[in-house]
């Protein structure tokens, strides 16, 4: 850690500067500008400052008082500091079945009302009043240890999220229902990098939210109701959920990661682009998924990848809360089908 004092006189000003750093990057920069009254400080500007401060009966700051100061600064920042550097790792997370487990993370939590979430969170978790005996509605775990609860509601948090990426929940999931044939209100939201897993139906109430893309592994409990998963860093939840439905959902994820990285792959070719390489993930819940399953998942042709886009992004428009009451809407979709996609498969399997 290196301390760098700068200092220079102006006017009847002494201005000081004390620079902070670790090597090149500056961590703390604190800047002073104190009055400095000597014999050498006779023109009308001081004697002026001097008889306001008389009136006051403020103390004169020295020479020697400034450097005491800037003394007692140093030892301060690095006491602070070294604390810092000193202070234990906070512990990983581990969050049981059992209710209780949450409140000491409750009470670590900073309560944050407006905030933007990225993707390095590991688990959302929709509180319950009576349950949790809290009036915060969501507690949120990060992979750097951080928890945040907030009054927001769990789907209010991801859906802000989700308007980041640029693709709403009801896109993703329309795609998903023409691609897969089969509409639920429970489908994983996988677009590139960004794979989430709603407990529930986000559509009909909040539900908490898995980021699958930081899940290594997980296993069924045992005598339970429940699945314990493994994320990085040795972060460890058991999630309230049937073990059949977590299963069918993380296949349901990495068949849709499979079919969108064959898409990207047509696309390139198209373009030339054939010396392109993914890069490889690490060891992960999706790719395992991906692996044991690779000779049964099937893939989409991008033309017919394109049409599904231009189909969901139709019924999104139609479905808007502007045109939710108009009879029309309903007959449109229903026109579009049978005119301009009646030969996707994927359509005709889905349900009207």
């Amino acid at each position: 850690m290196f301390i760098h004092l700068c200092a220079n006189f102006q006017n009847t000003r002494y201005n000081v500067s004390v620079v902070i750093s670790f090597g090149i990057k500056v961590v703390y920069i604190l800047k002073v500008s104190i009055p400095i009254w000597g014999d050498f400080m006779e023109n009308k500007t001081a004697k002026k400052f001097r008889k306001q401060l008389k009136r006051q009966a403020a103390p004169a700051f020295d020479l020697e008082m400034l450097e005491t100061l800037l003394s007692s600064l140093r030892t301060t920042l690095n006491g602070s500091i070294s604390a810092q550097s000193l202070k234990e790792p906070e512990e990983p997370f581990l969050v049981l079945l059992d209710p209780e487990s949450i409140q000491p993370y409750l009470e670590r939590a900073w309560a944050l009302d407006r905030f933007v979430l990225d993707n390095s969170f590991l688990y959302i978790m929709s509180l319950d009043a009576q349950l949790h005996r809290t009036d915060f509605r969501t507690l949120i775990f990060f992979k750097d240890g951080r928890l945040i609860k907030t009054r927001e509601n769990s789907n209010t948090v991801m859906f802000s999220l989700f308007e980041l990426i640029g693709f709403d929940y009801d896109f993703i999931r329309g795609i998903s229902t023409r691609v897969n044939g089969k509409d639920t209100h429970c489908v994983p939201y996988v677009f590139g990098r960004y794979r989430f897993l709603p407990l529930s139906g986000p559509t009909r109430k909040n539900s908490s939210w898995v980021n699958l893309s930081k899940v290594l592994h997980s296993r069924t409990l045992k005598g339970e109701k429940g699945v314990e998963i493994h994320f990085v860093d040795q972060h460890v939840f058991q999630l309230p959920i049937r073990p059949e439905f977590f299963n069918e959902k993380v296949k349901q994820a990495s068949q849709t990661v499979h079919r969108q990285d064959h898409l990207l792959h047509s696309v390139l070719t198209n373009f030339d682009y054939v010396d392109g390489r993914k890069k490889e993930r690490e060891h992960s819940l999706l790719g395992n998924a991906m692996h044991s399953n690779a000779a049964r998942l099937s893939t989409v042709p991008m033309e017919e990848y394109i049409r599904i886009f231009q189909f969901s992004l139709a019924e999104t428009a139609l479905r808007h809360p502007s045109l939710r009451d108009n009879p029309v809407t309903d007959e449109a979709l229903q026109l579009l089908r049978e005119n301009l996609y009646s030969d996707l498969p994927h359509l005709r399997n889905a349900p009207r």
